[in-house]
């Protein structure tokens, strides 16, 4: 069964498929901890990013996220309709350091960037930048922006059910909930790609700067975190795709420019 423009959703088992999603779409292996870090800025205390607070904008990290957010929303603004066949819902990027609170639960900066659909924002940790260069060997702005992209992505999956759907399949197949996480990962990572090729189109970016963001989410794979955190490689632990598929789903998007062809549900599961 697929939604409006060809992308597919979870198939049902045994019944509909309701509810609202309650795990985090996180870059990282989620760590949600309590406690401790410095106080972050509330989404109502202007660290919002985008047109909506051109102040939260002003340091070089801060652009960088606010320049890629205002991209990927217009992209998807404009994309949306043909598609998906529907409006696209704009949301914001919400800038935190230390910890914060989200519609779902406290999130800290372990968790490195995530979505969350119940207030359907961003969450970014501006040190994550930083991170990303020095611990993952991802440096460039399109590592940065790739990373906008596929959080975009989960708020696109949530306009749409797919998370919803998602949730329910997973409890009504426990034994692949990690399976479906991954393909929800690698959509999102396809969805980014999507966005590429139009920023490709637009201001025809360098074979580098593509590979920048091919690096980037290599660089997220859960064997490569494994590896990196812990010494060693648990395939059945697995909850956002290894470096390859990562990689390969994000080209995938950025080859064919069609949300239609990012259809991880029917590959991965």
């Amino acid at each position: 069964m697929g939604l409006p423009g060809g992308l597919p959703i979870p198939g049902r088992m045994g019944g509909g498929l309701v509810g609202i999603i309650v795990i985090l779409a996180s870059i990282f292996l989620p760590k949600l901890l309590g406690g401790g870090g410095t106080p972050a800025l509330s989404p109502g205390d202007g660290d919002t990013a985008g047109r909506a607070n051109p102040d939260a904008c002003q340091t070089e990290a801060e652009q960088i996220l606010c320049g890629a957010t205002d991209d990927v929303q217009d992209y998807w603004t404009g994309a949306f309709p043909s598609q998906f066949q529907q409006e696209y819902e704009p949301t914001q990027t919400v800038f935190f350091s230390g910890f914060t609170n989200t519609g779902c639960g406290q999130a800290s900066s372990e968790t490195g960037p995530f979505y969350c659909p119940n207030d359907e924002l961003v969450y970014f940790d501006l040190d994550f930048l930083a991170q990303l260069q020095d611990q993952f060997n991802a440096e460039g702005d399109l590592a940065a922006q790739y990373i906008v992209a596929h959080e975009y992505g989960h708020h696109i999956q949530n306009i749409l059910g797919i998370n919803a759907e998602m949730q329910q399949a997973q409890q009504q197949d426990p034994d692949n909930a990690n399976q479906y996480s991954v393909a929800l990962e690698l959509q999102a990572d396809c969805l980014a790609g999507v966005w590429a090729n139009d920023a490709d189109r637009r201001v025809r970016l360098g074979a580098g700067e593509i590979e920048e963001a091919i690096n980037a989410a290599e660089a997220v794979g859960d064997d490569r975190i494994q590896q990196q955190t812990q010494g060693r490689i648990d395939p059945e632990s697995f909850t956002h795709g290894t470096s390859e598929q990562r990689a390969t789903w994000f080209r995938r998007g950025y080859s064919s420019g069609s949300a239609a062809q990012c259809d991880t549900f029917a590959e991965v599961l």
